[in-house]
């Protein structure tokens, strides 16, 4: 009887245990945001001591693979974290970005005479971005490393985040782990996505199947800024759905959709042209793909699919913007001419205008987050926006 009493406690704690890890939980959001600005921080200033949380600690740093990818792995009590980290400032990373022709969800990618055989779905007609397939691909030995390393330290709860183009590879990491064959990983590992500021990473089908798998059961979310431009790239636009409807256009008037002359525009003409467009992007990524055999080694992917309507993948959770603070701007020495391409407000004056992608920053997501959810810990924030993020 006392052994019954027993394992009916150990199902209650373990079934317990599982609820536990699903849902938002704006305290993960919080210590992963932090940690997905240890780059930035070290970038800056050599040292990300002062936005790394005191409780969690980096075990290991990735070798840098492919087009400028790494990540780093994070230990806090019985819980790991996979951070991935964004673009850089070197052409290659960027290359991945626009490397956006769309292969199939289950292949092998070819880099220097090795295969990668990847599985993003189960769904044969999902798709996903090329240049983000090719970064998971190519750090995926490294990846499954760091999962069995968690396991032997007793740890099967592992959150996977990263901003910007991190956060796309955090997306796929997590799809790439659930598909993985049977036997490759514990099964008694548990995963949770935060990604923020992500770029789209695949086609409807795929994000159909990820919605189904991961979002519904809630342990999949985007946070993002509505004023960020990256999250609404590549382009995409919603079939089946008219243009200009009696639906949409209340929409505009009741604010439940923003009227964007521009993005109607790119619709418009993405849905006339979708043919030409798919055509000049595989063409264009083939070019990419022989640029990147003669300087990062043979690169063979699979052939694309002939899509390039992109969906957000995540149960998307909106940040508020960040302000842009009053920079008042002195014009006593500058040229007439110069002063005269200036906006002067209200007041008289000249303020410095906002530079692009600030709304973009991953610290600037970081203060909209304490804003929406840590109130108190945002009015007392002694750094309210970085420098460098200024000019």
């Amino acid at each position: 009887m006392q052994q019954v009493i027993l394992s009916i406690l150990m199902c209650l704690c373990i079934g317990l245990s599982a609820q536990d890890f699903k849902g938002f939980n704006p305290l993960e959001a919080r210590s992963t945001l932090a940690l997905c600005n240890s780059y930035t921080f070290l970038e800056l200033y050599g040292s990300d001591t002062k936005i790394i949380p005191k409780d969690y600690r980096r075990v290991f740093t990735s070798e840098v693979k492919g087009l400028d990818n790494k990540f780093q792995v994070y230990r806090s009590g019985n819980t790991g974290v996979i951070n991935f980290r964004g673009s850089t400032d070197k052409l290659v990373s960027w290359l991945e970005n626009i490397y956006s022709a769309m292969v199939p969800a289950i292949g092998v990618i070819h880099y220097n005479e090795q295969d990668y055989p990847y599985k993003f779905a189960e769904d044969t007609l999902a798709a996903v971005h090329s240049g983000y397939a090719l970064g998971i691909s190519l750090l995926s030995p490294q990846l499954i490393q760091q999962i069995e390393d968690l396991n032997q330290n007793g740890i099967y709860d592992i959150l996977i985040t990263g901003h910007s183009q991190g956060g796309a590879l955090a997306h796929l990491c997590r799809a790439y782990f659930e598909n993985l064959p049977p036997g490759t990983i514990s099964l008694s590992n548990r995963f949770k996505t935060y990604s923020y500021a992500n770029p789209m990473c695949g086609n409807l089908e795929f994000a159909e199947e990820y919605k189904q798998r991961y979002v519904d059961n809630q342990t999949s979310f985007s946070l993002i800024n509505p004023n960020d431009p990256i999250p609404k790239m590549p382009m995409g636009y919603a079939e089946g759905e008219k243009l200009i409807s009696a639906g949409r256009v209340f929409d505009w008037i009741t604010k439940k959709e923003e009227f964007d002359m521009k993005q109607l525009g790119v619709e418009t003409v993405m849905r006339g042209f979708e043919g030409g467009l798919t055509s000049y992007i595989n063409a264009s990524n083939r070019l990419i793909e022989r640029i990147l055999s003669t300087s990062r080694g043979v690169v063979d992917l699979p052939d694309y699919r002939r899509d390039i309507n992109y969906y957000q993948v995540g149960e998307v959770i909106l940040l508020d913007a960040p302000v842009y603070p009053q920079i008042k701007i002195d014009i006593t020495d500058m040229p007439e001419k110069r002063v005269s391409k200036m906006k002067q407000a209200e007041d008289g004056n000249y303020y410095k205008e906002e530079p692009s992608y600030y709304q973009h920053k991953p610290y600037n997501y970081y203060v909209s987050l304490l804003k929406m959810y840590f109130p108190n810990t945002y009015t007392t924030l002694e750094v309210p926006y970085l420098i460098e993020n200024l000019d």
